[in-house]
């Protein structure tokens, strides 16, 4: 039977009750030297009983609070994920034959900064140049159509420069409770000299990289797929600056003999059109939430190892996005309009949430 800690006052009234039993008096009154001994006694077991538990907590991984939590990985050989630096490519205009020193700063228009890391010089009235991150972290990375702008005017350079393309994206320090997940799923699956848990062990280990899956036999008898997402950004499906950076960190942890291909999931964006009563943006927003838990939990990679003998199919039941839509708080009644069917991801596939079409249903 698991141990309750009694609350300042039950200890309060058995410090009462023993001192009562011991020196013989059948009560303590209000303000008297055996009230604020029996206060005082059981102010000090509270705060003990208090630290008790705290320790009790720190015993354990999936309970352990930050720095016993960052103790427990040390011991499993594993650190959190730092904050990373993004690097990229910007197209600069400007006066032919005029050069961009490296070292140069641009600024966004929210203050974050970018240097060049090379020189470029300008050829019909554009060039390319690779910038890098001041700072780490998410924040900092570019997206089409971010525009960033000179700190100090260069000679012959326009101040305006704009996002090509990411070469390395950045991405935020791990959290206590991804952290944690590793920690447990690496406490529960331990390293087996390349089995399937092994490779999904390491592409979480690269920053950014929430969840994985493991196509055994992907491109034939020796070969393994590795896919994963990012769920932490916009997109969730990894560009291939992402997946060249998993590839290359596998192969460096990969039984030799194993041929490992890293791919980005082919998104299969199920956009759903469904009638509900009420038609409130309260119940829209439940329902959406209750579907978004859906895909998450239950979407996997169609053909991803789920056990010796079995893979995963991908499917989302229509019948549990219906249950779905059905414990959405609000909901009284509703149809799903589309998609009329299972959906169904092909090999390599993975589903997810897109846009939702709202109707009133009588």
């Amino acid at each position: 039977m698991a141990f309750v800690r009694p609350t300042l006052d039950t200890i309060i009234d058995r410090v009462k009750t023993d001192i009562k039993g011991s020196v013989g008096v059948t009560s303590i009154l209000r303000r008297s030297f055996l009230e604020a001994i029996s206060k005082g006694i059981a102010g000090a077991a509270h705060m003990l009983h208090g630290h008790l538990y705290w320790v009790s907590r720190q015993i354990f991984p999936d309970q352990a609070d930050q720095e016993y939590l960052e103790r427990w990985a040390s011991i499993y050989g594993f650190e959190r994920k730092t904050a990373t630096y993004g690097k990229y490519t910007v197209d600069v205009t400007g006066t032919n034959a005029s050069v961009l020193p490296a070292g140069t700063l641009y600024q966004r228009s929210d203050g974050l900064q970018y240097e060049v890391d090379s020189d470029v010089t300008i050829a019909a009235g554009v060039g390319t140049a690779t910038v890098s991150a001041s700072g780490a972290g998410a924040d900092y990375n570019l997206e089409s159509g971010d525009q960033i702008e000179l700190v100090s005017p260069v000679s012959g350079i326009n101040s305006a420069a704009v996002f090509n393309s990411t070469t390395t994206e950045a991405e935020d320090e791990e959290s206590d409770e991804q952290l944690r997940a590793r920690l447990v799923e690496r406490i529960q699956e331990p390293p087996s000299g390349g089995r399937a848990t092994d490779y999904l062990l390491w592409a979480k280990e690269v920053a950014g990289v929430t969840r994985a899956w493991v196509l055994p036999a992907h491109l034939g008898e020796g070969s393994v797929g590795v896919s994963f997402v990012e769920d932490d950004e916009t997109d969730i499906i990894p560009d291939a600056a992402k997946v060249d950076e998993v590839q290359d960190y596998i192969d460096d942890e990969k039984p030799v003999t194993a041929d490992v291909t890293v791919f980005a999931p082919i998104e299969l964006t199920v956009d759903m059109t469904i009638a509900i009563k009420p038609n409130t943006v309260a119940v829209q927003t439940a329902i959406s939430q209750e579907l978004k838990d859906l895909f998450f939990r239950d979407g996997q990679v169609a053909g991803s190892y789920k056990t010796v003998s079995e893979t995963y199919d991908g499917v989302i039941p229509l019948s549990k996005i219906n249950e779905a839509i059905s414990i959405a708080e609000g909901e009284e009644d509703h149809t799903v309009v589309s998609p009329t069917s299972d959906v169904t991801p092909s090999t390599g596939g993975l589903a997810t949430l897109g846009t939702i079409t709202w109707q009133t249903l009588p």
